[in-house]
Parts: structure tokens; C-alpha cells; sequence
């Protein structure tokens, strides 16, 4: 949101612009006739305000859902019509007219313009922002020269040559779970609980073949958490349905390649739609299934706009549909799994893995507090020479990119710092550099302390960059690949480089979460994980789960071919029951005891939460906005929420600018963004204050 953040909602049609409530007012005679002989619009537009009133000709046709272009103070902006009428409570005359029916795509559907209005209720913005800030670029931007050419080559989807491949048999529970779903009748929550390499993307493609099969003009979505992930799927899916148009999206897209894939799937031409989170906004004229891979992602949740959640968006356009939605992963989500245990989703289980002879792996964990100087203890060392020595590969893990997280002065404590953040800058050998993961600022690694002048400065932590160095050096004759952030830069470096890993042109992978999920590396022998205690260790409420999460789901990337593969994780604390679980490979008891803790400790999901989110060049005034908030809060509360006192970020301070937050917490979803709606209404704009309203935050 801007500097002003202060909007008007409208909850619907007919209430009033200025205070939302219902539009009664009196109006004299000359306005009413006016009114019978005008036609009238409401239109949303890209900006914090309701649907706005605006005048029509008698002979221009409009519908609901047509795309106008207006004017909007001195602006021409491109809308969209959510209501004709044959009435305005403005003046007539004092109206601006509709310029032009933008009327070279199909009207949107009322359901889209349902899902677009309850996600601005719900994640507290205007209609408008929500609706408009979906679309490609193309289409909410004013109509330039050409654009008639410009559509026509849209129109054109490349034509591609897919070979497809034999289909499957699916063994028993995959046949149970893809039948349950297609069976099902109406708005149906299933979640799909496979332990990883036990095929759900088989069940993924047999749920849409049958969906498909049902009516010629039905439409599938499949939402992936991440978009190296993308390619890999759409494949898939391409080889399945070779006769059928099946287009992706997602941010790394052309602004030409998003408005084609996005027209294609608003106009039906294509039935099947692969993407990220910004494909749950997708315009479907006729939306059948929702299939969410690995839907416990936090990559479904929107950092900034918004801050929407793809997943439970997802659902909720299921129910407004009154189709299937699918939710899959080998280690749900806690406020997923609590729905299933309600009952109110549906529990499908993949017990095996997919492959016959496919065994789940040995995990263990290594004591590393008896050789803390070693970036590989020698339990490790020998497992990768026994891999190795076996033809076979093997995946290190470390969930930290850069060479080493920080340099810092032994003599007097100096920490290399961002001179735009409160966080420190991770030193990046090869590149020479030291450099901020926050906000990408770049600085020359010192040759002396800044402070004290010694020169004898170090390196503390490790990095993937750090141990790519010490494998060349354990290793030498080893082919190594490391794949994070870095290294892997554009989806075509993505796709060659697990395209080396697949074809066995790397024997050891040093890798991120990149890694960590979707890949089916066939050849992939033992996983090492290393720095796993970093996350253990996080005051943070989910961090055992994201946890937990990451350890099964990369330790799902070893013997998925038909031998049996090793896990071992290097860890000071092997004793935790958490790493008990893991070995164990026991989601549901990890889940149990987890929602146990929630539950006493009144975390989410068994309270709702929002943030006001504040930022500011000072921390002081951050602070004063929101404690003004408070006070504005207390006095609408009537006992429906918990407003607590205002605390820093854990990020301070990022790109020069300094923030805090304020946590709002009441016991049901529906007392929540009531209160919310009420209260955002009352905050008044700040100079030199921006603030956002989070609400389900990920993290406090």
C-alpha cells in the first residue's frame, strides 16, 4: 500500500462510497429523471477506493465484468464494471464518462469477480487493487497503438511438439485416492498424504484425466510452490495430454508470454494451467479441479501487496465453484492437518512408495560435537566414498547460500553489517564480495578491521560456496555441481543444471532448498544435511515444522530408483525428539505433538492472527503510528481481540528504512477481519509512515 494506506471499502453493490453503508440518500427530481434516461456503471479501478460511479452512453453496450477504460482524476486508467444500473446517488451531471468498452476479451465472469472481492475483504484492500494487480500487464494497462496487432500475435500459442509416453498402472491406493476425487460431487477438500516418491503426480495427472474426460470445455488448475519446479511439471503434464493446450504461469514470464498463457486460459483455449501463486487469480471460464502440489509451501504466501495465501485461496475458489480441491504433500501443513483431523478435509493416503521395489531411506543422525572443526564428520566422509565408490550420487544440503554467513574482527568483535539493513552481509568468495540477502546491496570485502585495523579478519559459518570448496578438496576427482540462488540464476540455467544432475553428469550436488522437493533424482544414493540445528534453534513458532518439512522432503530425494538410500544428518543435538521423528519418518506423530503445543500455548490454527505492519525513516515514529493504532483499536474493540504493544521487526531495518509491528489476535477468522475492516477504516495518514495490514502472518 502507499503512504496514505486509508481506503474505502465497498462490500458489495448499492452502499455508499464514503461510509459503506447502505446508499439511502434523497436526491431531487431533476436527478431522478436524469437517472431514468442515463445508464450508470460501477467500476473497479487499481487503486485504494471503492467501485466508483460513472456515466454511460445510451448506445455504448456494457456488461458486468467488461473492461473500461476511465478517467481518474487526471489519469486514464483501465477498469472494470462490477454493476449496471439504471441509478447513481451522485449527480448525474457531475459524473465522468466511461470513455470506451474495451471489448477485445470476453467480459470476466461474476465468479472471478466474487473471488477478487473476497480476497480484498479478506486480506483488507480495495476491490479494485486486488482485481486489477492480477492481471498481466497487457490487459489493466490504457490501450496503446497496435494493440489490435499486438492481440492477434497474443492469440497465437506456439505450436509444440509433444511426444507422449506410456501411461502407468497405478497400484491400489493411488486408484483409491484418484477414484475418491473423481467421485466426488460439489465443493470436495481432499488432502492428499503420500510419502515422497510415492507417486501423487500420477494421481495429480489421473484426477484431470477424468475431469477432462467429463465435459470438452471443464479446465484444470495446478498450483507448484516454486517456479524451478515448473518446467519439470508442465513436462509431465504435456507428455500425458499431448492433444491438449497447456499453458504456465508465473513471474519469470514475458509480460508478452504471462498475456498470452493468461488470455488462452480466459478465453477456454486452454484447458490445463501449470503455475505459481499469481495462477490462482487466473480468469477460467470454466474451472473444474484445483490441484496444490507440496501445499504446504510457505512459497504459496505473498510477501508483500496482498500477502495472500495461494493455498487457502485455492480452497476457497473450490467452494465457489463447487468443485475438487486437491491438497498434496508428504508433510501437510499443522492447519491443514488440524482440518483433517475436524474432519473437514478429506484424508487420502500413499503409503508406498510409487516404485515397486522403491524403499523409503535410512535416516540417521551424526554427533557432530566430538569434531566440531570438521565441515564433514568421518562418519560422513566415508559414507560419500562408499556412494561414490558405488557409481551413485550424492546430495549435500545446506540451507544457506554464500561462502560464510559473516566476517567479522577477532581482536575487537567487528561484524560485517548492511549499511541499509540491520542484518549481516554473507561473504561471497568467488565473487570477492560481501552482500546483503535482504536487499542485494554489495560491498568489497575489507583488507583490515574498519575499527581496529587488524588485518587478520575471518570468515565465520559456512555456506554453500564453503563447502563446494571443501568437497574439491575431499574429493578431488569428483564431478561437483552446486545449484542455489547464485549459481542458478534464470530458468534455463535451472533446467540444464538438474538436467546434469538426471543425466548423471555430476557425482556430488551441493544445493539450497532448491533441491530439496519435487526432483525425482534417480540416481541420487545418500543425502547428507548439514546446519540443520540452525533452523532447530529459531525462536520462531513454525520453525520445528519448517523443520521437519525440509529434513523429510529432501531425504525423499535418496532411493527412489529401487535402492535403498541413506540419510545422515550432522547434528549437536541428536537426542531431540524432533530428529527422533524424522529417522522415524513419522509425520503424523510429529504433527500430534506439535498441535499439542500449539494448542496450549493458543498459537495458530487454534487462534487467527494479523499484523500492522508499519515502516518508517525512524523507528520512533514507526512506533508512535502504531501506538496510536492501539489506542484507535481499544476503542472499536468491544472485547473482540487481543491487541498487543507495538515491537520491532526482526529485521529492524531494511533498505534504509526502519520497522515495527503491531500483533492483532482473536479467536475465530470472522471476529478478526471484522474488527480489521472496522479498524482499518479509522487509521489516519502519517507523513513519513507506510503501513500494511498482514493477516495469517507466517512469522511474528
Amino acid at each position: 500500500m502507499g503512504k496514505a494506506d486509508v481506503f474505502q471499502f465497498v462490500n458489495g453493490c448499492g452502499k455508499c462510497i464514503a461510509c459503506g453503508k447502505a446508499a439511502i440518500h434523497a436526491v431531487d427530481k431533476s436527478l431522478m429523471q436524469h437517472a431514468l434516461t442515463d445508464q450508470f456503471v460501477r467500476v473497479i479501478v487499481q487503486a485504494p477506493l471503492g467501485p466508483l460511479d460513472y456515466r454511460v452512453d445510451e448506445s455504448t453496450e456494457v456488461a458486468v465484468g467488461d473492461r473500461v477504460l476511465v478517467t481518474l482524476g487526471a489519469r486514464q486508467v483501465v477498469g472494470i464494471v462490477v454493476e449496471v444500473t439504471a441509478f447513481s446517488a451522485v449527480e448525474g451531471r457531475k459524473l465522468k464518462k466511461v470513455l470506451r468498452v474495451l471489448g477485445e476479451t470476453e467480459p470476466f465472469r461474476r465468479e472471478w469477480l466474487e473471488l477478487m472481492r473476497f480476497t480484498a475483504n479478506y486480506y483488507i484492500r480495495s476491490w479494485g487493487e486486488a482485481a486489477l494487480s492480477s492481471l498481466p500487464r497487457f490487459f489493466r494497462l490504457p490501450p496503446r497503438a497496435r494493440r489490435q496487432a499486438s492481440l492477434n500475435r497474443i492469440r497465437e500459442i506456439p505450436p509444440m511438439s509433444i511426444e507422449s509416453r506410456p501411461i502407468p498402472t497405478l497400484n491400489a491406493e493411488q486408484q483409491a485416492a484418484s477414484r475418491a476425487v473423481s467421485d466426488s460431487s460439489g465443493f470436495s477438500p481432499f488432502v492428499l498424504f503420500g510419502v515422497t516418491g510415492s507417486g501423487k503426480t500420477e494421481v495429480y495427472l489421473q484426477i484431470m484425466h477424468e475431469v477432462l474426460e467429463k465435459n470438452p470445455e471443464n479446465q484444470v488448475l495446478l498450483l507448484v510452490p516454486e517456479i524451478n519446479l515448473t518446467p519439470q511439471l508442465e513436462a509431465r503434464v504435456r507428455e500425458r495430454f499431448p492433444e491438449e493446450t497447456v499453458v504456465t504461469l508465473h513471474s519469470a514470464l514475458s509480460d508478452g508470454d504471462r498475456a498470452r498463457n493468461w488470455l488462452a486460459v480466459h478465453e477456454g483455449r486452454a484447458r490445463i494451467l501449470v503455475g505459481t501463486r499469481l495462477a490462482i487469480f487466473a480468469s477460467f471460464r470454466r474451472l473444474a479441479l484445483i490441484l496444490v502440489d507440496e501445499e504446504h509451501d510457505e512459497s504459496y504466501k505473498a510477501d508483500d501487496g496482498a500477502r495472500f495465501s495461494a493455498r487457502d485461496l485455492a480452497i476457497k475458489r473450490a467452494q465457489m465453484n463447487a468443485v475438487a480441491c486437491v491438497l498434496g504433500s508428504a508433510t501437510p501443513s499443522l492447519e491443514t492437518w488440524e482440518k483433517v483431523r475436524k474432519g473437514v478435509y478429506r484424508l487420502l493416503r500413499l503409503s508406498h512408495r510409487a516404485v515397486k521395489e522403491a524403499e523409503l531411506p535410512n535416516i540417521a543422525v551424526v554427533d557432530r560435537r566430538a569434531e566440531r572443526g570438521q565441515v564433514f564428520v568421518s562418519e560422513v566422509r566415508q559414507a560419500v566414498d562408499e556412494t561414490l565408490g558405488q557409481g551413485r550420487q550424492v546430495l549435500v544440503f545446506i540451507n544457506r547460500r554464500g561462502y560464510a554467513p559473516t566476517v567479522t574482527c577477532p581482536a575487537c568483535g567487528w561484524v560485517s553489517r548492511c549499511l541499509h539493513c540491520s542484518g549481516f552481509t554473507v561473504f561471497h568468495k568467488k565473487e570477492g564480495r560481501l552482500v546483503c540477502h535482504h536487499c542485494s546491496a554489495s560491498y568489497p570485502v575489507p583488507e583490515r578491521c574498519p575499527t581496529c585495523g587488524n588485518p587478520g579478519l575471518e570468515a565465520i559459518g559456512t555456506g554453500t560456496q564453503k563447502i563446494e570448496e571443501a568437497i574439491e578438496t575431499l574429493w578431488p576427482e569428483a564431478r561437483v555441481l552446486r545449484i542455489d540462488r547464485d549459481s542458478v540464476r534464470t530458468k534455463n540455467q535451472a533446467q540444464k543444471a538438474f538436467s546434469d544432475v538426471h543425466a548423471g553428469r555430476a557425482d556430488i550436488v551441493v544445493g539450497t532448498q532448491m533441491i530439496s522437493k519435487g526432483h525425482d533424482f534417480k540416481r541420487v544414493g545418500l543425502v547428507v544435511v548439514l546446519n540443520a540445528d540452525a533452523l532447530l534453534v529459531s525462536p520462531s513458532i513454525k520453525a520445528e515444522e519448517r523443520l521437519f518439512s525440509l529434513l523429510l522432503q529432501v531425504a525423499g530425494r535418496a532411493g527412489r530408483s529401487g535402492e535403498i538410500g541413506r540419510v545422515l544428518i550432522q547434528t549437536r543435538f541428536p537426542e531431540h525428539p524432533l530428529y527422533q521423528e524424522v529417522i522415524a519418518q513419522d509425520y503424523e506423530a510429529f504433527a500430534e505433538r506439535a498441535l499439542s503445543e500449539r494448542h496450549e500455548a493458543q498459537m495458530p490454527p487454534f487462534v487467527r492472527q494479523a499484523l500492522l505492519l508499519a515502516r518508517s525513516e525512524t523507528l520512533e515514529r514507526a512506533f508512535g503510528f502504531l501506538d496510536r493504532a492501539r489506542q484507535t483499536g481499544e476503542s472499536i474493540n468491544r472485547g473482540r481481540v487481543v491487541l498487543y504493544d507495538p515491537v520491532p521487526m526482526s529485521l529492524m531495518r531494511l533498505m534504509d528504512e526502519e520497522r515495527a509491528q503491531l500483533l492483532v489476535e482473536a479467536p475465530t477468522r470472522t471476529q478478526l477481519n471484522a474488527f480489521l475492516s472496522e479498524w482499518v477504516l479509522l487509521l489516519k495518514t502519517e507523513h513519513g509512515v507506510f503501513w500494511t495490514v498482514e493477516v495469517d502472518p507466517t512469522d511474528l
